[in-house]
């Protein structure tokens, strides 16, 4: 068995980190002469999943797929083994959360990302989805690495500022030992697929270049793209593919909107071909982001959920992970957090400053369900119209409360009309009166 205290290998596990539903995840350390010590995390599958063969084909799969990628925005593996009949991937140890956890700590302070801190991190995380696309074999050709499941949940942020991809547990490549036929079930994250990969058609690395610009938009809005009561709904307004730009609800410049809703395409030809080719898309229409390094972004997650990483660090063997105590930022925490975020709430004041590319969102006025991790929807923008204003509709109802809880006052309703018919008649009425009365004097 693996667990704490045993030996793996050349690694003793000496804290467990997480346990999901198929695998463990595990601090390992190596140790070697003259002090050396070295953590990585052990990833072993479950003991009743060991005799599971599409699972361990899975597992497998990961392992060999993303040893052979080799960038600093993914995590690295550096070794597949088995222990005692059972699994195990060894891979970098990076302290730090997730890009989800960012966005429930930005929520709770009330706060988004400002674009240049938004196409930063995504920037990154481009850039290691490229190594992973342009995976060769051993024979120097293309693997043809899909990610299948890019969202917050699998951008993992450092402690340091590194922005790194994970799991590639469902990872589409030629040669897989493990084949998912048209009758299996989907893989990924609803929310975040592209619509071709809801058809379970074929899909090439463009599905994970529209997963990730879903995440580039909901960091920049602190709203679900895609919502809705049941999978079937959530499923239906993606395969629409009629959505408003983040700059329907933020101040996001029209470049940055034009770039996303591209990438957005419901067409996978109308998307960048490459994630680099993204990349550099988003770069250029927000040039800003290219002056923000690691050193900010570090600043940035302490800023944010420092004390959660301190809390972990604290459950861990001491020196194992750091803490806020045990390294140098360049920046100070909370002005990275002034710097680089933004209250949330802002949306266009006058419908004539919505961008252009602006589509109206194909949706019914029910309430939604509340987001997952968001900003929660008490302080919506304004309704959202345009030269079309049949067309538009609005975006979220008006909330009962301001930011602080405090009762709003309400709009009155919109009137039918029936009073300015009545003062009409009235005014008619008396010209009519006025009228008959001069001519009778007149005539005497």
């Amino acid at each position: 068995m693996i667990g704490v205290g045993s030996t793996v290998g050349a690694y003793e596990i000496v804290a467990e980190l997480k346990s999901g539903g198929m695998a463990h995840l595990y601090l390992g350390r190596r140790q070697g002469p003259a002090g050396f010590s070295r953590h990585v995390v052990i990833k072993a599958v479950k003991g009743h999943l060991s005799s599971h063969s599409d699972f361990v084909k899975m597992f497998l799969d990961e392992g060999r797929i993303a040893a052979r990628i080799q960038h600093p925005n993914v995590v690295r593996i550096e070794e597949l083994g088995e222990h005692q009949g059972l699994y195990y991937l060894v891979m970098e140890y990076v302290h730090g959360a997730a890009f989800s956890e960012m966005l429930q700590g930005l929520a709770g302070m009330e706060r988004r990302l400002t674009p240049e801190a938004a196409v930063a991190l995504v920037a990154n995380a481009a850039a290691g989805l490229h190594a992973a696309h342009e995976t060769l074999d051993e024979r120097g050709e293309l693997l043809h690495v899909i990610h299948r499941d890019v969202s917050p949940q699998n951008i993992l942020l450092g402690a340091l500022g590194e922005v790194k991809i994970i799991d590639f547990g469902i990872a589409k490549a030629r040669d897989r030992l493990h084949v998912t036929d048209a009758s299996g079930g989907l893989k990924g994250k609803l929310r975040y697929m592209a619509p071709e990969q809801l058809l379970r058609s074929g899909i090439d690395r463009r599905a994970d270049i529209y997963a990730l610009a879903v995440v580039l938009w909901e960091s920049l809005t602190m709203r679900r793209l895609f919502e809705g009561k049941s999978d079937a709904e959530v499923i239906k307004r993606i395969q629409e593919g009629q959505y408003p730009p983040p700059g329907a609800f933020a101040d996001v410049p029209h470049e940055l909107d034009t770039v996303l809703m591209d990438a957005l395409a419901r067409e996978p030809e109308a998307r960048p071909p490459t994630a680099r080719e993204f990349r550099q898309q988003l770069r250029n229409a927000v040039p800003g982001a290219t002056n923000i390094e690691a050193g900010d972004l570090a600043a940035l997650l302490w800023g944010v959920v420092g004390d959660r990483l301190d809390d972990r660090a604290s459950r861990l063997p001491p020196g194992s992970a750091k803490t806020r105590q045990s390294i140098q930022l360049e920046q100070q925490p909370e002005d990275m957090v002034a710097r680089l975020t933004a209250p949330v709430g802002h949306a266009f004041e006058d419908a004539s400053t919505v961008p252009s590319t602006f589509v109206p969102p194909k949706i019914d006025s029910a309430p939604q369900p509340t987001p997952e991790y968001y900003y929660p929807e008490h302080t919506p923008p304004p309704p959202v119209s345009g030269p079309g204003d049949d067309l538009a509709v609005p975006l979220e109802r008006p909330s009962q409360t301001d930011d602080f809880g405090r009762p709003m006052p309400q709009p009155a309703p919109p009137s039918d009309g029936s009073g300015s018919l009545i003062l009409v008649a009235i005014v008619g009425l008396l010209a009519g009166a006025v009228i008959v009365l001069a001519a009778l004097l007149f005539f005497g």
